[in-house]
């Protein structure tokens, strides 16, 4: 394989990925980014109360739920390590 045909197989691997992201939902329940962080919802809730997560950017309230932005997810696994 040439580099040119490599340069070509890694951009349309790169747009895949990018239409991939751009498919994920911008807001995620709280009890789901617990159990996928393995953490109780109590827990991340006071993680995301205490000051380092800003609300209506990281988190927001819909009635009842807290929702957490897609782009805060990162930044609880950090907090979390």
């Amino acid at each position: 394989m040439n580099d040119r045909d490599l340069l070509i197989e890694l951009i349309n691997e790169f747009r895949e990925l990018k239409k991939a992201f751009l498919q994920l939902p911008e807001w995620y329940s709280l009890p789901e980014i617990a159990h996928d962080k393995g953490m109780t919802r109590q827990s991340l809730r006071t993680k995301l109360l205490n000051g380092d997560f800003e609300p209506e950017v990281d988190f927001k309230y819909d009635g009842h739920k807290i929702l957490i932005a897609r782009s805060a997810v990162p930044k609880i696994r950090r907090k979390r390590q």
